[in-house]
């Protein structure tokens, strides 16, 4: 289980909303010997205002603003555990995220990072771009009988789905998830290298270890010079509960 560490006071405004999000530290041991700064936070989508933004200085981009409550609080959720974990590296706290043409964040110079957001929680993780040129970071409820339908075919092909069935074959909607999220993960570290987007079916699912929680994908296509097809990459995972999925990739 990945250790947590609770955060103090969450909000810089807004007393009043305090209680309606808490959240979590924790670390994540880089290859480079460095380390990764991550956050997560618990909130109440329902009782979510847009106010909020205004209050703690978060900018609120136009397409944000047109769109429902829901994806209004995903994003400022997701925004405000960046600026928390940006703090982790010694930046400003009101340094800004921006949002790119591919709705990707955008990192302050020299820093590198991720952010995801799911049902009730947001999750971003950080680090010095020389410690790692991308991470990826992925958070995903188990997801339900209906999704899976969707997921097998786009997601994974017939000989990922049997590696899958062979390893969690009491479980396999925790199967499925793991495979998604960790690929998710795996396009949000390289699609800054890549410049481009790239589909699931870029990388295979060839073995998980379940016992160091890892998930070893082979690209199938190559994506750069330094990332031609048979390039092998380990996508870490753990569960932030029985039915709470996070990978992350650098």
């Amino acid at each position: 289980m990945l250790p947590l560490t609770p955060l103090g006071p969450v909000f810089s405004a807004s007393p009043a909303h305090a209680a309606l999000c808490v959240g979590e530290r924790f670390t994540l041991p880089l290859a480079s010997g460095s380390t990764a700064h991550g956050i997560l936070l618990h909130f109440d989508a329902a009782a979510f205002h847009p106010s909020l933004f205004t209050e703690n200085g978060i900018a609120m981009p136009d397409s944000v603003a047109r769109s429902v409550v829901k994806r209004q609080a995903d994003f400022f959720h997701g925004r405000l555990a960046a600026r928390l974990a940006l703090r982790s590296l010694g930046i400003d706290g009101d340094t800004a995220v921006g949002l790119g043409d591919r709705r990707e964040p955008l990192w302050p110079a020299a820093t590198t990072g991720s952010i995801s957001h799911t049902a009730g929680i947001a999750g971003a993780v950080v680090a010095s771009s020389d410690a790692a040129p991308g991470l990826g970071l992925d958070i995903e409820h188990v997801v339900s009988g209906d999704a899976a339908a969707a997921l097998r075919g786009p997601v994974v092909d017939a000989a990922e789905q049997a590696v899958l069935d062979a390893l969690f074959g009491d479980d396999p909607l925790l199967g499925l998830t793991i495979a998604f999220s960790a690929k998710e993960s795996l396009y949000k570290a390289l699609f800054p290298r890549v410049g481009a987007f790239f589909d699931f079916d870029a990388a295979i699912v060839q073995y998980v270890d379940t016992a160091a929680r890892t998930v070893r994908l082979m690209l199938r296509t190559t994506l750069a010079p330094a990332l031609p097809a048979g390039t092998c990459l380990q996508v870490r995972y753990d569960l932030l509960s029985p039915r709470l999925v996070m990978t992350h990739f650098a």
